[in-house]
């Protein structure tokens, strides 16, 4: 029998994309290739994997007996893998170490990224942007990412997590709105105009607003965080965002005010234990040590 771990990493990757389709386009190959491994596969174990039923493949019983197995010599092959690239660097001319950090869209700060790239210098990063927190963690899992930053609400029991230090958060104004400190300052006379990066957002923050007299409305909503600075210092509204990541408002002329609701959602750092990059055991240590000593916080 040749059962080799390609062939394993296509069966795996049917069941966890739910069809050959997109099993390939995670795998990066052709359908036809990811079919004819899948009955290469079969021929080798003398059993049948899938059965076909109303056009969709299921799992024979045969099939999920393996599945477990497969899955774990999949994730070793991976970790190895892993390994030898970082054995590779401490030879010359070795390849730089390299994280691959998925960012959903969760207001990450110049804090955090600086965080990084301190906690194990020489090291390289690549930040992937992933809108969607499913699928980052399905990445986390196939090993074609190192981790992702999503809302504490994706916390998987296959996956481990820890929470990210929360910034607190402030009402950004664009230039023009005056000196401003409080919210009780603002202009009731004056609508605002609301940016979001959901419409439910959005609505959230003009409610906070209406409790202090002001009048608000959403004007422009299914913006990313990273890009709320820029709109607001651009004038074109007022939006809630992390303190650190409105620097770019205050420089452009405009202000800050501090917003008394904390985000309905913690943060989290998520990644495989089946393989740690050294990068991500090293930032750990030093949440660890932040919370120890009594990081600022939104929560309790």
């Amino acid at each position: 029998m040749n059962v080799t771990t390609s062939m394993l990493e296509c069966f795996v990757a049917i069941v966890d994309e739910h069809g050959l389709g997109n099993a390939a386009r995670a795998l990066g190959v052709s359908q036809p290739t990811v079919s004819g491994t899948v009955r290469t596969l079969e021929t080798e174990l003398g059993v049948e994997l899938f059965r076909r039923e109303a056009n969709t493949l299921v799992l024979s019983p045969e099939g999920a007996a393996l599945l477990p197995l497969a899955r774990r010599t999949v994730l070793d092959h991976r970790a190895v893998e892993r390994v030898v690239d970082e054995l590779r660097t401490t030879h010359p001319g070795g390849a730089v170490p390299t994280v691959r950090i998925a960012l959903s869209d969760r207001p990450v700060t110049p804090e955090l990224m600086a965080a990084f790239v301190a906690a194990q210098p020489g090291s390289r990063i690549d930040v992937v942007s992933i809108s969607d927190p499913a699928e980052a963690l399905t990445q986390v899992r196939m090993g074609q990412i190192d981790c992702a930053v999503v809302p504490d609400s994706y916390a998987s029991s296959d996956l481990v997590h820890e929470y990210l230090p929360d910034d607190v958060l402030v009402l950004a104004l664009p230039p023009g709105s005056g000196c401003v400190d409080t919210l009780d300052q603002l202009d009731a006379a004056v609508p605002l105009a609301v940016l979001a990066p959901t419409h439910r957002v959005g609505v959230g923050v003009v409610d906070v607003l209406a409790g202090f007299g002001v009048v608000a409305t959403v004007v422009l909503s299914g913006v990313s965080q990273q890009a709320l600075p820029a709109l607001v210092a651009h004038g074109i509204g007022a939006a809630v965002m992390a303190e650190s990541m409105a620097r770019s408002v205050t420089a452009a002329g405009g202000a800050i005010v501090p917003w008394p609701v904390p985000t309905s959602e913690r943060t989290m750092l998520v990644y495989s234990s089946n393989w740690v990059a050294p990068l991500i055991n090293s930032f750990i240590d030093q949440l660890v040590r932040g919370r120890s000593v009594g990081a600022k916080t939104n929560h309790p």
